[in-house]
């Protein structure tokens, strides 16, 4: 990190379907004093562990919507969190889509203590399923929340971290007021689910994204969130000041 504001990891850039390794959805931003991880799909805990990374470092948890392909990796993080191995203190805060926390109750429901941390867990959900006014977490931490055109409580989230501004938006559609939301943004992931001609419900394409990132000025733009038939694209067929890059698991971007 010496010389460096914010490490952006990609610890999954696929969906629910195998294939080619990809783990699904799940992204780790580190500076030199917090982590945030950005979804918790399947393999995320492993994927942390390929990356050197602590479970017990985990400061903030951003959670887009209820897919299992977004989520379900949270359960074997505190069932992990439970053991002895790790020694955390600290909360962990959760934010992002409207009753996370009643949510995260029913799989307590079945599943009683053994997705207890050991530490307390504060919840901050977008409870209006709109655009959340920013929540400043410290002098170099803030994000809002935005809603996205995918199911009934999915949303995206806009992060300044150490003056950068990384916009996630997870699975959408392409709707109106989107590039607005992505406006000068240092980094913009953005759902890529949609192959070419597909048209795939709930999901982006490449060619939306590209739109959305020159109509708001992105300094960096990521492709993720792949399916088989959504990831065969050329890049060098984009005539773009943009900088862009096609997401692969452990790659890291540098902001």
């Amino acid at each position: 990190m010496e010389g460096k504001s914010v490490k952006f990891t990609i610890l999954g850039s696929g969906s629910a379907v195998p294939f080619e390794g990809r783990a699904s959805s799940s992204y780790f931003v580190e500076t030199e004093h917090t982590n945030i991880l950005l979804d918790c799909g399947f393999q995320c805990v492993d994927r942390l562990y390929s990356i050197g990374k602590s479970l017990d470092s985990v400061d903030y948890i951003f959670l887009s919507h209820k897919h299992p392909d977004h989520f379900i990796g949270l359960i074997h993080l505190f069932f992990a969190l439970r053991s002895p191995y790790y020694e955390r203190k600290s909360p962990i805060c959760i934010f992002g889509f409207k009753d996370i926390e009643k949510y995260f109750e029913q799989f307590r429901g079945i599943l009683g203590k053994w997705i207890e941390p050991g530490v307390p867990v504060n919840f901050f959900p977008n409870e209006n399923n709109s655009v959340s006014s920013w929540t400043n977490i410290s002098d170099l931490l803030s994000f809002r929340t935005f809603s996205t055109m995918h199911t009934d409580e999915s949303v995206g989230v806009s992060l300044v971290v150490n003056e950068r501004k990384i916009v996630y938006t997870s699975d959408t559609e392409f709707f109106e007021g989107l590039a607005d939301e992505f406006s000068y943004a240092d980094l913009a992931v953005v759902d890529c689910a949609s192959g070419e001609g597909s048209g795939l419900r709930g999901h982006m394409d490449f060619r939306q994204g590209i739109f959305l990132a020159e109509q708001a000025g992105v300094k960096k733009l990521l492709f993720s969130h792949f399916y088989p038939d959504s990831i065969n694209f050329d890049l060098s067929r984009f005539d773009t000041d943009i900088e862009f890059y096609k997401a692969r698991d452990c790659m890291s971007i540098f902001l």
